[in-house]
C-alpha cells in the first residue's frame, strides 16, 4: 500500500481528554513545550501520516478547534480514560482504521502509522499496538473500525482497563525500539521542564522531528535520561558519571557487552537513579538481566523434589486407563431407569479394584462396584450405595439419577500424549506422585544454579573462635546459607574475605569463573572501604547502587565477566536485618528465575489493620518486621516487632511478616490497613 492509501485509510485520533490531575489539573494538551503546545508537536508529526484528524477533549473544545478539525469528548462518562476517547473517535470516523495517540507525546514516530497498519494487515489481527523494550504503548494503537461495537459493550459493562479490553481481542505488538525516545509522555509539571532542558542540552531538534546526535558523551547520557522521563513522585538523576559516558560511547559499546546491555536495559525504565532508585524499578531493573541456566540433566525421580523440569512431562498412558466408578455403589445401564418411580434390577455380581466384573451387563442388571473399579462392559451409570435398597440379587433403585453420574471416564485425569507438566515448573510433592503416577524412574531437570557467596570485613570472626576486641561473629553468611539451601541452589561457600583489594579481586574472579550468581554481604555502603564498587567497575558494571528503602538501602547489582563466564553479582548490606530483607525482595526471585522458573516467584501480600501507629516519610519503602495475629474476637491484624534496626536481628527471629510501608506513603495510624508479607516458608 502507497504513502497516499494509507493516508486515506487512516483517522488520526489525538487523545487529550484527561484531566491532568498530577499536573495539578490542567488540560496537558494545552501546556507549552518548547515555545509551542504539546498537542501542536503531536499534531505536526500525526497529521502528514493519516488522511484527518480528530480530537478527543473533555474540555476547552474552543482552543482545540483551532486546527480546524472535529472535537468530540467522550459519549460514555466523564473523562472516563483513554477508552472512552478511543470509542468517541470510533463512532464519528468513517475511515477504515483509526490510530490513537496521547496528546502529550512530542517525539511521535514519523512513521508510526506506517508500520502499525503494515503489521495489522500481515497479522490479521484486530488492534496492533507499539512496543518498546517488551513494553507495550497501549495508547498508541491503530484499531480497525470493526472494533466498535465490542468496545462498547465492553464499556457498557462497566469496564475500563485498556488492558483488559486488549486482552479478548487479537492484538499485534510493533516493536520500536529504534525509537524507544519517540514514546516519552509527560506526566508532572517538573517531568515538562525537565524534558524541555533536557532536549536542548542533547541537541534535539523537536520542530524537524530527528533528534541530533549527541556531540559528547555527556550529551548522550542526557539523550538516554530523555527516552524514559522520571515521574514527578521521584525526582531522577541522569544517568551520570564514567560509567555511563562509556556505556553510551561507541568504543565502549564495541568493547564490552556488558556495558552494551545495561545502556540498553535502563534506556527503557522509568524512573533510572543508581543511587536510589525505587523498589518496583529495582525489580524491573533486575528482570530485565535475567536469563535462565539452560543445562539440563537426568535425574532420579526421588532425587527432583524442588528442582525445576527442563522439558515437558508427557503422559504415556491414560489416567485413569479405564472407565471406572469415583463411589461405592452399584454399576448400571441408565436406560434400564424408569423416569417415574423406583426401578428393580436384579445383581449379577461384584466388581473390585483390580478385579473387574468378567461378564456383560444385561438388560436390567447392575453390578455392585467399588471405588476406583473397573466399569463393566454395557454399565454407564453408577449409584451410591447409601440411597439404594437391597433384598436378596434385587436392588430397587430410585429415580432421578443422571446419565454417566459417579463415573470417571478414560484419560479423564490425564490423556495419553498430552503435556501434564510443563518445562519451568517446580517439582513439588504433588508433581512428585504425578511423574511418578505415569511409570517415569528419571525426568529432565535444569541443572542446580550455582552460587557463590562469602563476607567481606577486618571485623569478621568465624563461630567457635574467641573474638578479639572490635570483631563480631559471621552471622551473614550463615543467614544466606539458610536461605539459599531452601532454593535448592548449589552453594559455593568462599568464607570471610578480608577487605584487602587483591583478595577481593581474588574471590570475585574465582566466584565468577565457576558461579551463575555472586551473592557478598556487607563492602557497598557509604563509609565501608569501597573495594567492591572499584572492582566491579574493573571486573564488569554495576546497574545500581541503592534503593530508595528501609532497612537495605546500599545494595548493588551488576554483572563480573572471567574467563569466559559471567555470573550476576548482588551486593548485599551488611547488616543482617538488611541482608534477610534485601535478599527476600530482590535476590530470590531473581535466583528463581535464574534456575528456570517460568511462574511468578513474587511472595504474595494481603492485608491487615495496624493495631499501633507507625512514623514514615514518603519517598522509600519500608519493610517493618510484624507478627501477624488473630484477636479474642479471630480477626487478623498486625504489629511491629519493636525494635527495628537494621543490625537488630533478633527482630526477624520474633516476627512472622513484613509490614510492608509503599514508597508514597506516609505513617500510618492504629487501625489502617497496611500490606503484610508472610515469612511462612522463608525464615
Amino acid at each position: 500500500m502507497n504513502a497516499d492509501r494509507i493516508k486515506d485509510s487512516v483517522t488520526g485520533l489525538i487523545l487529550a481528554g484527561g484531566q491532568g490531575r498530577r499536573m495539578g489539573n490542567v488540560d496537558k494538551g494545552l501546556e507549552l513545550f518548547r515555545g509551542k503546545r504539546l498537542v501542536d508537536h503531536v499534531y505536526e508529526r500525526l497529521a502528514p501520516q493519516v488522511g484527518g484528524i480528530i480530537i478527543n477533549a473533555n474540555q476547552n473544545h474552543d482552543a482545540y478547534k483551532t486546527f480546524g478539525v472535529r472535537v468530540v469528548g467522550d459519549a460514555i462518562g466523564n473523562f472516563a480514560g483513554p477508552l472512552a476517547g478511543l470509542h468517541a473517535g470510533l463512532s464519528v470516523s468513517r475511515r477504515p482504521y483509526l490510530v490513537s495517540v496521547p496528546c502529550d507525546s512530542p517525539f511521535l514516530p514519523e512513521d508510526l502509522v506506517e508500520r502499525l497498519l503494515a503489521r495489522l494487515n500481515e497479522s490479521g489481527a484486530e488492534l496492533a499496538v507499539a512496543k518498546t523494550c517488551d513494553q507495550p504503548h497501549p495508547v498508541f494503537c491503530l484499531a480497525r473500525r470493526g472494533v466498535l461495537e465490542h468496545l462498547s459493550n465492553f464499556l457498557k459493562g462497566g469496564g475500563r482497563k485498556i488492558d483488559a479490553w486488549y486482552a479478548s481481542l487479537a492484538v499485534a505488538e510493533v516493536n520500536f525500539d529504534d525509537q524507544a525516545e519517540a514514546f516519552s509522555n509527560i506526566n508532572t509539571r517538573e517531568e515538562l521542564t525537565k524534558l524541555e532542558e533536557e532536549t536542548t542540552e542533547a541537541g534535539t531538534t523537536v520542530e524537524t522531528g530527528t533528534p541530533a546526535a549527541p556531540a559528547t558523551a555527556a550529551a548522550a547520557a542526557a539523550a538516554v535520561e530523555r527516552l524514559s522521563p522520571p515521574s514527578g513522585d521521584s525526582p531522577a538523576r541522569v544517568i551520570s558519571g564514567d560509567a555511563l559516558a562509556r556505556a553510551v560511547s561507541g568504543d565502549a559499546l564495541a568493547r564490552t557487552d556488558l556495558r552494551d546491555a545495561l545502556a540498553r536495559v535502563v534506556s527503557c525504565i522509568d524512573d533510572y537513579d543508581p543511587n536510589a532508585l525505587r523498589v518496583d524499578k529495582a525489580r524491573e531493573v533486575i528482570r530485565s538481566f535475567l536469563a535462565p541456566v539452560a543445562t539440563n540433566e537426568r535425574v532420579a525421580v526421588r532425587a527432583a523434589l524442588g528442582r525445576v523440569l527442563g522439558e515437558d512431562i508427557i503422559s504415556t498412558l491414560d489416567v485413569p486407563a479405564h472407565d471406572n466408578s469415583a463411589m461405592d455403589g452399584y454399576a448400571l445401564r441408565h436406560a434400564d431407569l424408569k423416569t417415574v418411580g423406583e426401578t428393580e434390577l436384579r445383581l449379577a455380581g461384584s466388581a473390585f479394584a483390580g478385579r473387574a466384573f468378567a461378564g456383560k451387563l444385561g438388560r436390567r442388571e447392575c453390578v455392585r462396584i467399588m471405588t476406583g473399579a473397573v466399569m463393566p462392559q454395557g454399565a454407564d451409570t453408577v449409584v451410591i450405595q447409601e440411597i439404594v435398597q437391597t433384598a436378596g440379587d434385587k436392588v430397587r433403585v430410585p429415580a432421578g439419577q443422571t446419565r454417566g453420574q459417579n463415573r470417571r471416564l478414560t484419560g479423564e485425569d490425564l490423556a495419553a500424549g498430552k503435556a501434564v507438566l510443563k518445562a519451568g515448573q517446580a517439582v513439588g510433592p504433588a508433581e512428585l506422585g504425578l511423574i511418578a503416577s505415569l511409570g517415569l524412574a528419571e525426568v529432565t531437570l535444569r541443572r542446580r544454579l550455582r552460587v557463590a557467596f562469602f563476607s567481606t570485613g577486618d571485623e569478621l570472626a568465624s563461630v567457635g573462635s574467641v573474638l578479639k576486641p572490635g570483631e563480631v561473629y559471621d552471622s551473614n553468611r550463615y543467614t544466606l546459607y539458610g536461605m539459599l539451601s531452601r532454593l535448592g541452589c548449589d552453594l559455593i561457600d568462599m568464607g570471610v574475605v578480608r577487605d584487602d583489594q587483591a583478595n577481593l579481586e581474588r574471590a570475585l574472579k574465582a566466584a565468577a569463573a565457576d558461579a551463575d550468581a555472586i551473592i557478598t554481604s556487607g563492602g557497598v555502603s557509604v563509609g565501608e572501604a569501597d573495594f567492591i564498587r572499584e572492582l566491579l567497575g574493573k571486573l564488569g558494571e554495576v546497574v545500581f547502587w541503592k534503593i530508595a528503602m528501609k532497612p537495605g538501602r546500599p545494595m548493588a547489582f551488576g554483572k563480573i565477566a572471567h574467563a569466559g563466564n559471567e555470573a550476576h553479582f548482588f551486593g548485599l548490606p551488611g547488616n543482617p536485618v538488611a541482608v534477610m530483607v534485601t535478599f527476600y525482595q530482590f535476590v530470590r526471585e531473581a535466583l528463581l528465575a535464574l534456575s528456570g522458573r517460568t511462574d511468578d516467584c513474587t511472595l504474595p501480600l494481603l492485608q491487615a489493620p495496624c493495631t499501633s501507629s507507625i512514623k514514615k516519610s514518603p519517598g522509600r519503602t519500608e519493610f517493618q518486621r510484624g507478627l501477624l495475629a488473630r484477636d479474642e474476637r479471630g480477626e487478623w491484624s498486625v504489629c511491629p516487632t519493636g525494635a527495628q534496626g537494621s543490625g537488630v536481628l533478633r527482630s526477624m527471629a520474633q516476627a512472622n511478616c513484613f509490614i510492608v510501608l509503599e514508597h508514597e506513603r506516609g505513617s500510618v495510624k492504629p487501625g489502617e490497613l497496611v500490606q503484610v508479607q508472610l515469612f511462612d516458608g522463608l525464615v
